[in-house]
């Protein structure tokens, strides 16, 4: 394919449908996720397409999200060419952004070397994480044991919706999962992230807050939330979308409370597995599924834009063109 013949800009309104249509006809990209043709189909407005005498020959669609996210989905070309597909990516970025999205992400296989890893580095986007998807299976009985003692486990509701937000951004101290995402948004685009989700179950959201009566005194000191779980159902399993926990609470067992308290909630929700995934930098997180009984189903490469590019005056830089 001859670069400088190529025209690489968004489709307009009146070329989405067709633009949709020749990115279904073009072959599957090595390591695309599974279901892309679909996200093409649901949103064809949002393509940066490829031209050559005026013939789609290449398209890649950005997806938007809750909780100021998108999802730069991996290029189709009518034949591979690298410097394309990077140019198809940053339009994808760009366009993204320009619509308010502050975290912007692309996935490739983990091992980084294939075509379309290369394609999304060439576009300007970094490494984030390896995150590895683990499952568990949850059976019936699992609803019925008890939770740890000196842990109240208070329950998602609207009018709670602060104090998530505010122990989750404590959460984020220090936190060693993908710390390269920190200020790119706040704990409210979280809570808006994870609330859309696959189904949202209220019931499996959950803080935990320890402390009360004081400790052979009559003074009476308030609970405090020391971590924040997050569950919800995703292709009929359950999803550990989030878990935090503050930072002085940590390495005193509130994480395997907070796992425990995902898995039943799993299974009350009747669903056979509970699935998470983690950064593979991530030690402690890692020790801690494994000791659950999670394990490691796949991995993914995941790419974003790092909070300084977005904020650059320079950003236009991303679009060829510009």
């Amino acid at each position: 394919m001859s670069v400088e013949t190529i025209e690489v800009r968004p489709a307009t309104a009146s070329e989405a449908a067709r633009a949709a249509e020749a990115f279904l006809r073009m072959p599957p990209t090595a390591g695309e996720s599974p279901g892309a043709a679909g996200l093409v189909q649901a949103n064809p407005e949002k393509q940066v397409i490829a031209l050559r005498g005026g013939r789609i020959v290449g398209s890649c669609v950005w997806v938007p999200g809750a909780g100021r996210c998108a999802t730069v989905v991996a290029p189709r070309l009518a034949e591979w060419d690298e410097e394309v597909a990077s140019r198809l990516i940053r339009g994808a970025v760009r366009a993204s952004a320009e619509a308010g999205a502050r975290f912007i992400q692309a996935v490739a296989e983990p091992e980084g070397r294939s075509p379309l890893a290369r394609a999304i580095a060439r576009a300007g986007m970094e490494r984030l994480a390896v995150l590895a998807y683990l499952r568990r299976k949850v059976t019936e009985a699992e609803a019925r044991t008890a939770g740890p003692k000196g842990i109240v486990w208070k329950r998602w509701t609207a009018w709670r919706r602060r104090k998530f937000a505010r122990t989750i951004a404590r959460t984020y101290e220090g936190s060693l999962d993908c710390p390269a995402m920190a200020g790119l948004r706040t704990a409210q685009d979280a809570l808006a992230t994870h609330r859309a989700t696959g189904v949202f179950r209220a019931g499996a959201w959950h803080l935990a807050l320890e402390g009360g009566a004081g400790h052979g005194t009559s003074r009476i000191r308030a609970r405090e939330a020391v971590g924040v779980v997050l569950a919800s159902e995703v292709e009929g399993r359950g999803d550990l979308g989030y878990l935090g926990v503050v930072p002085e609470a940590r390495g005193r067992g509130v994480g395997r409370a907070l796992v425990a308290q995902a898995i039943r909630d799993t299974a009350r929700m009747g669903l056979p597995a509970l699935t998470v995934a983690v950064d593979t930098q991530n030690g402690p997180a890692w020790r801690l599924y494994a000791g659950a009984g999670f394990k490691e189903v796949r991995r993914r490469l995941v790419f974003f834009v790092p909070r300084e590019r977005l904020e650059s005056p320079g950003f236009a830089a991303l679009i060829p063109g510009r």
